[in-house]
């Protein structure tokens, strides 16, 4: 895929960004899309520098690729935290000052609020990125606050009806690394899974409500008897360690405990992923996850809740199929499509890689964030 950088002017130095992170450690989704487009910047003229609220697995990755990371804790803004908020503030002002930033580009309510009294104070830019799908109450503030919001779905914009707000926004998708993220046969002979295999149906996520998971095993146990051979495993962390009980008792009661497996955090997941013939998301909501991209570019069908972005990423009865959420029944139908055709697993497999290729890649989403980026500097 041809990389198309964004235009600048001849001889212009690179654009120095602060990207804010919320969180300190790797694994959600949006560190991950924060991890990648901070490691992709370089060539397209920008100089990125990471802040993040402490040490961790996210600064420790992007150090290892050669990334500035700088640890500032933002605190929550209130009238008890008023002298540590104002504390914080001023650390940041210093940093952005000897730093010498050019835009900062922000990824959570509370450090946009942060980043935009900066803004102001400094005359600096901010891009907000959205990753939610849930409204904020501190959405107006937040979008004036903004010189620009980067939403992750065309979904998103409902979340700000105003036009003023709208004149902001640009949609990017999230992108995936095509080369990790590769269907099995592209690989060699001895990395393939053996042939006589259960099926194996999995998932990516936290074990969590919102993850919609006790609605994913209810829908196993409705193909028990139609696919005795069907197993489910469940890669993600557990951050509600009563909603895993709840979901290891109705595993129990429903009878489908020795075909379900809750594997744990896998990271990297390009290795579970290739094992499966079914990729399933049952989430609640949803904004456009990372998880369905990277089933997609594995060359696998998806079967996923209709919600946020996600029918931006699954193509109904091309790339997998879409289901209400909270829906077992209907989840369950569409498994059991894809269970009995191995037909059709294969080909909407094929398609989800190629629609994975035309559309998701990390070089061109990192591309069209840096011509934001550029859009903004022309702008000054």
């Amino acid at each position: 895929m041809t990389r198309s950088e964004p235009p600048a002017p001849k001889g212009a130095p690179p654009i120095r960004v602060l990207l804010f992170s919320s969180f300190a450690e790797r694994g959600r989704g949006g560190q991950e899309s924060l991890f990648h487009l901070a490691c992709g910047l370089a060539p397209l003229r920008v100089s990125p520098h990471v802040l993040v609220p402490d040490e961790g697995s996210l600064a420790r990755s992007l150090r290892a690729r050669g990334v500035r990371v700088h640890v500032l804790d933002l605190p929550r803004i209130g009238a008890g935290d008023a002298p540590r908020a104002a504390g914080a503030l001023f650390r940041l002002l210093r940093l952005v000052d000897r730093l010498g930033i050019d835009l900062l580009h922000t990824d959570g309510p509370r450090n946009t609020v942060y980043a935009g009294l900066v803004g102001r104070l400094r005359r600096r830019p901010v891009v907000w990125h959205v990753r939610a799908s849930t409204p904020d109450p501190y959405d107006p503030l937040l979008s004036r606050l903004s010189s620009r919001m980067v939403l992750v779905a065309e979904a998103l914009k409902s979340r700000f009806p105003s036009p003023a707000a709208r004149r902001k926004i640009r949609v990017i998708h999230n992108g995936v690394d095509l080369h990790r993220f590769r269907p099995e046969e592209e690989r060699g002979p001895s990395e393939r899974r053996s042939a006589g295999t259960a099926l194996r149906i999995g998932t990516v996520g936290r074990v969590e409500k919102e993850k919609g998971i006790l609605t994913l095993l209810e829908a196993v146990g409705r193909l028990a008897k139609a696919a005795p051979a069907a197993r489910l495993l469940v890669a993600g962390g557990c951050p509600d360690p009563a909603y895993l009980r709840r979901c290891l008792e109705f595993c129990r009661q429903a009878g489908i405990g020795d075909r379900v497996e809750f594997l744990g955090a896998l990271h990297p997941a390009e290795d579970f992923l290739r094992t499966l013939d079914i990729f399933v998301l049952s989430a609640a909501g949803e904004a456009f996850p990372r998880a369905v991209l990277e089933a997609m570019a594995c060359g696998k069908p998806v079967v996923a809740t209709a919600v946020g972005g996600i029918p931006e990423a699954v193509e109904e009865g091309g790339t997998g199929f879409l289901v209400p959420p909270g829906e077992p029944e209907a989840m369950a139908d569409r498994l059991r499509r894809l269970i009995e055709n191995p037909g059709l697993r294969l080909r909407m497999g094929r398609s989800s890689r190629r629609r994975a290729e035309a559309l998701f890649g990390l070089e061109s989403n990192t591309a069209r964030t840096a011509q934001v980026y550029e859009e903004l500097r022309e702008a000054r």
